[in-house]
């Protein structure tokens, strides 16, 4: 097997990178196709007064579950301190924040510097 260049790898690495957004383009326009269609569904399913039905290769169920909106920020956080609600909040850490305070803080009690490497490929 012939060694390939880094110049051979970089296209080759180029060519995948364009198969794959053309799979996303594809997916992203049959989530919006299924989108459009559980809207449907539901729509259909309120005006019959079902929660379910089936077909001849599949079934539904309508599920509904509570999520948050958040519509004052400032008042959120208020509470989530005052009640110590921390669970509240996602844990991960924001990388901008975090590398803006590494730069001029030099350290953040509890979080550990990590260099993450990924080669950036850009079309000619």
């Amino acid at each position: 097997m012939s060694k390939k260049t880094l110049g051979q790898l970089t296209d080759e690495l180029w060519a995948l990178r364009e198969a794959k957004r053309l799979k996303e383009e594809e997916a992203k326009a049959l989530d919006e196709q299924m989108k459009e269609l559980e809207k449907v569904i539901i729509e259909a399913a309120d005006e019959q007064g079902l929660t379910s039905g089936k077909g001849s290769k599949a079934a539904f169920t309508v599920a509904e579950s509570v999520v948050p909106q958040v519509t004052d920020w400032d008042s959120f956080y208020k509470f989530i301190h005052r009640n110590k609600y921390w669970h509240l909040l996602e844990r991960r850490p924001s990388v901008t924040g975090c590398r803006e305070l590494f730069e001029t803080k030099g350290a953040i009690p509890g979080v550990d510097r990590f260099t993450k490497r990924r080669v950036n490929l850009r079309s000619n």
